[in-house]
């Protein structure tokens, strides 16, 4: 009997062997909100192989630069903390690595900062490689309520576009079959904003939701203002208006604001969120796991959120393979956003058909890129 034990333990024990990170910068169309100018995607990925031939991926992203950082934080110092654990013990290595020089809890390099980038990606390599060992996609995995889910569009509704190519884009998606877009608001004049949300309203109807993201742009009397203005338009959600840090002034706006508030694409950990949801400051969650440290605390913060009756609609924007599964493995799970980059980086790239997201041909945790990707758009390379 003993010998089917070892057997048994063989069969399911595992090592970390090799951890390889790579830096891609992968051009995108020029675009605008009311912070910045984007034109291309800097992507850190991090591979983690295993003695049973499994590897598992993890990324984290900027739209600018920056991930020369996490590449050299997690070379020097973690890098060889996780090399022979078993990528089963999540939460040991995850442990491990908060300890280094205090590193995830130093509020510039753990939690709320640095160090969130390379949490995030060693705690998405792990669920991938469970999620391949066990030949399952990461949705059932957790035990997910279906394989389609209702997809947004974002990238109609960028500030650069005119108002002409505004309402074109806007049309074209709603022949596509989308049933939601997103606009971008934050222009410089207040009135600009207000005909290009009643340029698309008039386009596409009244059954189309439609959402707004003012990118943290706004201070509190213009989002309040502005809040009221809209209305008229039937306006799914007003997205990050104030400050992502500033709890009290979005608590003052949502109680004087007749559009949902949703915000989380800033937000870095399990605390703030919480302080938002405790102090009544939000109505929809759109926590992003690579902000967040990973899909672990992408889980506990959807979970808190449902308890408080709050939904997540998960800050996407590239990431579509991962946060579909996930908006499918927890009860408040909704949309989920588009934007068409990247599609030709995923291992298992997911596109809308007819407004929603068929996940059947999915893979581990949706974090895979090809190998062919990190060879075009690889800038740095740890072999």
């Amino acid at each position: 009997r003993i010998w089917i034990y070892i057997i048994i333990y063989i069969a399911i024990y595992m090592k970390i062997v090799d951890a390889k990170t790579y830096i891609l910068d992968i051009p995108v169309d020029t675009i605008k909100d009311s912070q910045y100018t984007v034109n291309k995607i800097n992507l850190i990925v991090l591979k983690l192989s295993t003695d049973d031939g499994i590897d598992g991926y993890g990324y984290n992203w900027n739209t600018a630069s920056g991930m020369d950082l996490p590449y050299k934080m997690f070379n020097k110092y973690i890098k060889n903390v996780i090399i022979g654990e078993d990528p089963f013990m999540r939460l040991k290595i995850m442990d491990k690595i908060t300890n280094v020089n205090n590193f995830g809890w130093d509020p510039r390099l753990g939690i709320n900062g640095l160090g969130v980038y390379i949490l995030s990606m060693v705690d998405m390599a792990l669920w991938d490689i469970l999620c391949k060992k066990m030949d399952m996609p990461l949705y059932k995995v957790l035990g997910a309520k279906s394989d389609i889910v209702e997809a947004y569009n974002t990238h109609g509704g960028w500030l650069s576009w005119p108002l002409d190519k505004l309402v074109e884009n806007a049309m074209e998606l709603k022949n596509e079959g989308y049933n939601s877009i997103k606009i971008k608001v934050g222009s410089k004049n207040t009135d600009d904003d207000y005909e290009r949300i009643k340029a698309v309203r008039n386009a596409v109807g009244n059954k189309m939701k439609i959402m707004i993201d003012a990118n943290t742009k706004w201070d509190l009397e213009t989002a309040i203002m502005m809040s009221n203005k809209l209305y008229e338009f039937n306006i799914y959600w007003l997205e990050e208006p104030l400050n992502s840090l500033d709890v009290r002034s979005h608590k003052i706006l949502r109680e004087k604001s007749r559009i949902p508030i949703a915000l989380g694409e800033s937000l870095n950990n399990e605390y703030i969120f919480r302080d938002y949801i405790i102090n009544n400051a939000v109505d929809i969650i759109q926590v992003d796991a690579t902000k967040v440290s990973g899909i672990t605390e992408w889980l506990k913060i959807a979970n808190l959120a449902e308890a408080f009756g709050i939904n997540v609609y998960p800050h996407t924007n590239i990431q579509q393979p991962l946060h579909a599964q996930l908006v499918l493995s927890v009860k408040n799970g909704r949309m989920v956003e588009h934007v068409p980059w990247l599609l030709d980086v995923w291992k298992y790239p997911l596109k809308p058909e007819n407004g929603y997201f068929h996940l059947n041909n999915i893979k581990g945790a949706g974090t895979e890129i090809k190998e062919t990707a990190i060879e075009k758009y690889s800038v740095k390379k740890l072999l």
